[in-house]
């Protein structure tokens, strides 16, 4: 990192103490601080007309996405119960995301709740959880699905079947 001609910055998302080494460059996608820090051009227009969104996470991802120990604040990394209680709330960087574009919305995004995928849509798809969580979406359970998703031959198929 120190011999490169980019000007990298040390993510500050993550603390020192957590060991991870998250760094960026502005210049690696042509672009500059502002860029990202610019908000005004956010539309004001109340498009969504305040919509609700109920949003499930397939699955933990951390220090992407995880659940938040009521008691002891701790990240918990492992699905066990508490993936299925709401009570437990979540974390992570797909989660602040998530909830910065509700808050940048301007009221135009009411609200947005945070669920677990459904039990049954892990039945159709015991092998991937996220492909379980779209599922839920198709089934018209949640109307989105939050984590890192991508499209694979899997995916084509799912959503050829989905359009049929």
């Amino acid at each position: 990192m120190k011999n490169s001609y980019e000007q990298i910055y040390r993510s500050n998302y993550f603390s020192f103490d957590t060991e991870i080494d998250l760094f960026y460059s502005y210049s690696t996608c042509n672009s500059t601080a502002d860029d990202w820090l610019e908000t005004t051009n956010v539309a004001s227009d109340n498009i969504l007309k305040e919509v609700s969104i109920i949003a499930n996470v397939p699955t933990y991802v951390s220090p992407m996405m995880y659940k938040i120990d009521p008691f002891s604040k701790e990240k918990i990394t492992d699905i066990g119960d508490e993936y299925y209680d709401d009570s437990f709330s979540y974390g992570g960087v797909y989660i602040n995301y998530v909830n910065k574009l509700t808050q940048v919305s301007n009221g135009d995004i009411k609200n947005l709740t945070l669920t677990y995928r459904s039990k049954s849509s892990s039945l159709v798809h015991p092998t991937s959880s996220f492909t379980a969580a779209v599922q839920d979406v198709s089934d018209g359970l949640v109307d989105m699905s939050v984590g890192p998703f991508w499209i694979t031959g899997s995916y084509w198929l799912f959503l050829l079947y989905l359009i049929i």
